[in-house]
Formats: structure tokens, sequence, C-alpha cells
């Protein structure tokens, strides 16, 4: 690994702790929690969770416009992005079960549902939401095979 890549790695490993701590405070590595409020419900994350969540955003975006702007010729930067890649589909699909339970402790609340058909007849708002979550996934997905095919055609050659 050459220097330059070493100097963008923590970089960019710093501008992600820079990022939890003006968001998060100074214990944003801890086990402590944040309210998040959304319309008139308040959910409650530990710090830590959304500090890694913060830091897999910042290394897949700095590796993406990286890996756009000099069109898949860095190894390292290739690599980087694809494994940001997969750790951001590891998350999404973590969302998409945390959907999946706000939508059921909800059908229960309001609909009076029985279990089985709670997620069969979801809100609106639900299906949207995970449609864009959908759609993310298979941006994602898509952009990591497209990253190894274009990655494995540039350094086949040079190979």
């Amino acid at each position: 690994m050459k220097r330059k890549e070493i100097f963008w790695l923590i970089a960019t490993f710093g501008i992600s702790i820079i990022i939890c701590l003006v968001f998060l405070g100074l214990n944003c590595f801890s086990s402590s929690t944040t309210d998040i409020n959304v319309h008139d419900t308040y959910f409650i994350v530990e710090k830590n969770e959304l500090s890694l969540l913060i830091i897999k955003l910042t290394f897949f975006f700095v590796y993406l416009v990286r890996i756009l702007k000099r069109k898949f010729k860095n190894l390292t930067a290739n690599l980087i992005f694809m494994i940001a890649n997969f750790f951001m589909n590891i998350s999404v699909v973590g969302l998409f079960s945390l959907i999946k339970s706000f939508a059921r402790s909800t059908g229960v609340i309001e609909n009076n549902m029985e279990k089985n058909s709670m997620l069969d007849s979801g809100s609106t708002e639900y299906i949207i939401l995970w449609l864009i979550f959908l759609m993310f996934q298979i941006f994602l997905l898509i952009s990591l095979g497209y990253t190894g095919f274009k990655t494995g055609l540039n350094f086949e050659k040079n190979g």
C-alpha cells in the first residue's frame, strides 16, 4: 500500500471521528444512548451504533468519489470501497429488520390485526420506506458487482 493510500485511509477515518464527535458528543463510542425524535415518536439508539453507521457512510462516500474520479484505476481504493459497500449492505439489511419491527408494533397498536396479516396490509408509509431501502440496496449490490468487474478488467491486464 502506498503512502498516499495510507494518508487517505487515516484522513477518512479522522473525518468520520470528527463528524461523530460533532453530532454525538465526546462519548460517541460509549454505550450511552441518544434520543432521535421523528414526528411524535422518540427512538432511543446507542451512540456507538450511530458512530459505526457514520463511519460506514463516510468511508462509502469518500471512496465512491475516489473510484469514480480515478475511473477504477486505483486497486487499493477499489478494494476499500468494496469493503465499505459490503458493510453498508449489512447495515441496510439491519434497517430492513428494524422497519419490519416498527411496522409490527404499530400494526398491533393501531389496527388490532392478527399477527399473520399485519405486514400484508401495511401502511403506505411503510411500503414507501421499504421500497426506498430496497432500491438503495439494489444500487449497493450493482455498484459492488460493477466495481469488482472493473477492478478485475483493469488489473487483469497488468497482472
